[in-house]
């Protein structure tokens, strides 16, 4: 049996990231912290101490670029730096 050409989006096939389909360059930081099954508490820490790096839009609003939470979805988060203490 032959397969089909499928009409999703071109992504490299089995990547199986949270983002495939989703056209968006940044994602709001709470969503970010959904998708990648932490809390936002959690995010917001991890943005505060530079491993999960984010772009302020506005004031106030922290996004994360997609192709970020493409690469903690491969790799991880990247190590703390050391004697960097967030409170």
């Amino acid at each position: 049996m032959t397969s089909s050409h499928s009409a999703t989006s071109p992504t490299v096939p089995g990547s199986g990231s949270v983002l495939d389909g989703d056209p968006r360059v940044l994602i709001p930081l709470p969503e970010a912290a959904e998708r990648l099954g932490i809390s936002r508490w959690q995010a917001y820490k991890l943005a505060r101490s530079g491993r999960l790096p984010t772009t302020r839009l506005g004031s106030r609003d922290l996004h994360v670029p997609a192709a970020v939470l493409r690469r903690i979805e491969q790799e991880g988060l990247p190590p703390q730096p050391e004697g960097s203490v967030v409170a």
